[in-house]
């Protein structure tokens, strides 16, 4: 046989017989495919703002105790500069009027700083994720164009 033999070309498939590929895939799938990005869209966000929140937490509990060592070092230098200035009214005043006065004034100064640098809680709000998560339901709710 020679290779110009028509038995030997390989016959070419006509194109009617080929099943051409669909350009959109069934329903069924897309809603599948759909729900399994918005469960994992909805577990990254979970993440997220779990991860931010920690963060957050690690943060306020630093500041807490920074502000309660703080507090507490105050309170012995407070105590002691009160004895000196008692000390130094009671001299020119009975001792209880220097005591009371002395009292008074380290008390209200003591309660502005506390009320003053009190951490909020609200800081522990998780804005990124509250951000992402409305823009993820501004996406989902938005008519489609």
């Amino acid at each position: 046989m020679t290779p110009l033999q028509p038995s030997s070309v390989p016959s070419a498939t006509p194109a009617r017989s080929m099943v051409a590929p669909s350009p959109e895939p069934p329903l069924k799938e897309v809603l599948v495919e759909l729900w399994q990005n918005l469960e994992k869209l909805v577990r990254q966000e979970v993440a997220l703002a779990s991860t931010e929140v920690e963060l957050k937490a690690q943060r306020f509990k630093a500041e807490l105790l920074g502000a309660a060592v703080g507090a507490a070092l105050m309170l012995a230098g407070g105590l002691a500069l009160v004895a000196a200035v008692v000390l130094l009214l009671a001299l020119v005043l009975p001792a209880w009027g220097a005591a009371l006065i002395t009292g008074s004034v380290a008390a209200t100064a003591g309660f502005a700083l506390v009320k003053t640098q009190r951490p909020a809680l609200a800081d522990l709000k998780p804005e990124r994720s509250m951000s992402s998560l409305q823009k993820d339901l501004h996406t989902f709710t938005e008519p489609s164009k």
